[in-house]
């Protein structure tokens, strides 16, 4: 298990209206291994395109839309490789906040229609999904799964009162990916992870050392990548 807190990434002003933190990772680097990225996005519109990985993205703050979702933080949202999703629309004047998870590095965005050819080479795209704590999940220990595809992707959500740690029965028992704090922070008892930090996990069983660290409890966001259990 490896975390990250916000203070512990690298920012990158890219301009016109994007700034990016790597917490694992570099963004600017096809063969950094594992990616987890904060994006700030400030700028009107990111136009539909794929990327040639799976990945997640959960939102941790702002609002805007994905595609026709209006998404807030506590929005989740998964892409199989080459699989088109979009457009990322905000306000300008309020911004979007998300990460970006994968486990396996890529490069850039491949926009569409422009790269329609490419996609239809590579055999087309996959399952997508988006989904939210809000409404789906209930304070307490156990991780409730809000989403998933055909090939075991999977997304769940944790709100854990104060001084809870995660119900090791309800958390699934294999499978390589990441969870981000989204409100509160968690605490292993020695190291604190506030809100906006990022765990990459070899599986989900180790989230169940940590435990909600301050009166207000914790959010958290669970994403796991299909083929790794």
């Amino acid at each position: 298990m490896l975390t990250v807190t916000p203070a512990e990434a690298r920012t990158v002003d890219r301009g016109h209206g994007y700034a990016l933190s790597d917490h694992v990772g570099d963004h600017t680097d096809a063969g950094a291994g594992p990616q987890a990225y904060l994006v700030r996005q400030s700028a009107a519109e990111l136009g539909a395109h794929f990327h040639e990985v799976d990945q997640f993205q959960v939102v941790v703050g702002g609002e805007g839309t994905l595609g026709r979702d209006p998404v807030r933080r506590g929005v989740l949202h998964y892409a199989d490789a080459y699989t088109a999703y979009g457009p990322i629309r905000t306000d300008p004047a309020v911004g979007l906040a998300y990460v970006t998870l994968r486990l396996e590095p890529t490069t850039g965005i491949n926009p569409m229609p422009r790269e329609r050819e490419k996609r239809r080479a590579a055999g087309g795209g996959g399952e997508h999904f988006t989904c939210a704590l809000d409404g789906a999940v209930p304070p307490g220990p156990r991780a409730r799964e809000l989403g998933r595809t055909a090939r075991g992707a999977r997304a769940l959500g944790l709100r854990l009162p104060a001084g809870a740690a995660p119900d090791a029965d309800t958390l699934p028992a294999s499978g390589r990916g990441y969870a981000v704090v989204l409100a509160g922070a968690l605490s292993d008892g020695e190291r604190q992870l506030p809100a906006g930090s990022v765990i990459l996990l070899d599986r989900p069983a180790e989230l169940a050392g940590l435990a909600a660290d301050g009166v207000d409890g914790a959010d958290v966001a669970v994403c796991l990548f299909a083929g790794t259990g």
